[in-house]
């Protein structure tokens, strides 16, 4: 199957928040204060327009979305020596799971981050994603920091 990677359009909007919604129900597996009900409405439009924010698509070549990647570059003034991009959300479709969709989405982002005079790139992912956290390691990502949490 060829696969497109590129930046999304505008008509891609909707099929992406859609995807957000599919993202977040999928990481319920491994968070359980997720919301089982709930939706993404109109989130991306926020970005689409911003040069700081990126926002992938992969496509086939009937132009159908098999997955996406959203990022963006933080940039804290001179708290840190240099800025740094978050890549926060990838997700690929079931069905088109394990022919390197992610792989590449997470390459395009990296170029990209490049491109924007980006030191490193950050990520966050669920403790027990072990299939997130291999690709990622395979990417060259180490664990940096940690979040803790204390359930009350």
């Amino acid at each position: 199957m060829e696969i497109f990677i590129k930046e999304a359009i505008k008509d891609d909007i909707e099929e992406i928040n859609n995807l957000l919604t599919d993202l977040i129900q999928d990481e319920r597996q491994y968070d359980e204060n997720i919301n089982k009900n709930y939706a993404v409405k109109n989130y991306y439009e926020q970005f689409f327009y911003k040069k700081d924010y990126c926002i992938i698509v992969a496509k086939d070549k009937s132009d159908n979305i098999l997955g996406y990647g959203f990022g963006f570059i933080i940039d804290y003034g001179n708290v840190y020596n240099n800025k740094f991009a978050q890549l926060d959300a990838l997700y690929i479709k079931p069905e088109h799971r394990k022919k390197g969709i992610a792989r590449q989405i997470i390459q395009y982002f990296t170029k990209w981050s490049k491109n924007n005079k980006v030191s490193y790139i950050q990520l966050k992912v669920c403790n027990n994603n072990n299939k997130a956290i291999e690709l990622y390691e395979k990417e060259g990502f180490i664990t940096d920091k940690k979040i803790l949490k204390k359930k009350l």
